[in-house]
């Protein structure tokens, strides 16, 4: 089961975050699934494919890549770094070109061998401060 699961949730970030396939959304994620973040949760699928979606729009070449993932029972965390470049909006931020590396962390509960919950958090005052950089704004 703990093969499967930590393949699930690197599938997800290969195939859905870094390709952009939301079709893929309905077989890794559950219908009653939880994304809580920092601007509040989104619920199901369709929530899922709404973060991912405006995600991409502000960085449409998002690379996540995983550097750790633990799973102890159900709940699966990893540490990984989100890179990309700034070509959207994004936070009510119009698109500066900014290239941004970030480090974040998800926790992750696998039920039914589908993502159930997920808590994604990034560090936010990095990335302000990179896109502010990026735009000549005082930094944060």
């Amino acid at each position: 089961m703990t093969a499967r699961n930590q393949s699930l949730v690197a599938r997800f970030i290969e195939d859905i975050l870094n390709r952009g396939d939301t079709r893929l959304i309905g077989e890794i994620v559950s219908p009653g699934h939880v994304l809580h973040g920092a601007d509040g949760d989104l619920y199901g699928q369709e929530g899922m494919r709404i973060a991912v979606t405006e995600f991409r729009i502000a960085f449409p070449d998002v690379r996540v890549t995983l550097e750790d993932i633990n799973q102890r029972g159900d709940w699966i965390t990893g540490r990984f770094v989100f890179q990309g470049t700034h070509l959207g909006p994004y936070r009510g931020l119009a698109q500066s070109g900014a290239p941004v590396a970030v480090r974040g962390t998800v926790v992750d509960r696998v039920e039914h061998d589908r993502l159930d919950e997920s808590w994604i958090t990034i560090d936010g005052l990095e990335l302000a401060r990179q896109l502010a950089l990026h735009a000549g704004a005082p930094t944060p």
